[in-house]
């Protein structure tokens, strides 16, 4: 007698081959969904850094005689910086209006003299002192603040480097 079919134990095995198949590729489906979405973050974390060295580089800084020279630039405008000392808010956002769900922009600004020291109790009054800016840029995922990327740029009188 010739049997037709298949055992309840071939069936069973098989069914569990093809939910391993299956699973596995699913796995690597998910896998690859977080690093594009990683990717993705990422990017936009690097072109909202561009866009805060961008608005970095357009800080004026007084005249080293500001109050005797008025003809010589603006002054710097308060809000357009962040300081460690002295600064009743310093964490204040600077991410453009269309990221603040997902990011979180953070400035910090360091004065140093002529010497390359810096300023001790650096706030906005002392910018006839300073000769350069230590400013580190954060952008954080608003999600927990983890840091994305970390920057740190100088800006001096005559230029950012």
């Amino acid at each position: 007698m010739v049997k037709k079919g298949l055992t309840l134990i071939e069936v069973v095995i098989s069914i569990f081959l093809i939910a391993a198949v299956i699973a596995t590729g699913l796995l690597i489906i998910s896998g690859n969904l977080n690093v594009i979405k990683k990717a993705n973050e990422l990017t936009i974390a690097t072109a909202l850094l561009q866009y805060t060295i961008e608005e970095v580089k357009n800080i004026d800084f007084p005249p080293i005689y500001y109050d005797r020279q008025r003809d010589f630039g603006d002054e710097v405008e308060s809000e357009s910086i962040i300081y460690i000392n002295d600064n009743p808010c310093p964490y204040t956002d600077f991410t453009p209006e269309s990221y603040r769900n997902d990011f979180r922009i953070i400035r910090f600004v360091q004065g140093k003299d002529g010497s390359g020291n810096l300023i001790q109790n650096f706030n906005e009054n002392m910018y006839d002192n300073a000769m350069s800016l230590e400013i580190t840029i954060y952008i954080l995922r608003r999600k927990g603040n983890k840091v994305l990327l970390k920057h740190k740029i100088y800006r001096t009188r005559d230029g950012l480097y």
